[in-house]
């Protein structure tokens, strides 16, 4: 991304991404990261492409980087009910601290579809859910991946071992 770019975009989410309670979400583990860089990386992927199509890229940073914002609300909920209704704590938390506008609560309420069974209803909503999907395939691909390399590495060991 072109530099003026990425001050436009640090720029834009610096009022989510530094309130006290959307710091809150550094201290709670996301597909191997932290919820917080979670949201940061589908705002930021989110940034590039509705900038790039003219869409309404503000609002869907915004809804990007909230769109799951919670911290402990879920805790109490099995693991299928937290899947099924952690977009509607989001968006609860995100209208109660920064209010929401029709198209931000679409995105965060949608970001889980089909989970969420009503699709989105705007096409930043659709990108947002994309976005959100391919990175949380990236960041459990990734914290497999650091599981498993000592055990890779031991397995790689003996073959070798076997093998002389």
């Amino acid at each position: 991304m072109k530099k003026q770019a990425l001050q436009e975009y640090n720029q834009l989410i610096n009022e989510w991404k530094n309130h006290p309670k959307v710091l809150e979400m550094k201290n709670y583990k996301h597909h191997g990261i932290t919820r917080y860089d979670h949201c940061v990386r589908v705002s930021y992927h989110t940034f590039q492409v509705t900038k790039k199509l003219h869409l309404n890229y503000v609002s869907a940073t915004k809804a990007a980087m909230l769109h799951d914002f919670f911290t402990n609300e879920v805790e109490e909920l099995g693991p299928m009910k937290r899947f099924r209704n952690h977009s509607k704590i989001a968006a609860k938390n995100a209208k109660k601290y920064f209010g929401l506008t029709p198209l931000e609560e679409d995105i965060i309420e949608r970001h889980m579809f089909p989970i969420t069974i009503t699709p989105p209803k705007y096409l930043e909503s659709w990108i947002v859910d994309i976005i959100d999907d391919i990175a949380s395939i990236y960041e459990r691909g990734t914290a497999t991946k650091r599981r498993l390399q000592p055990v890779f590495h031991i397995i790689v060991f003996f073959l070798f071992t076997m093998i002389r």
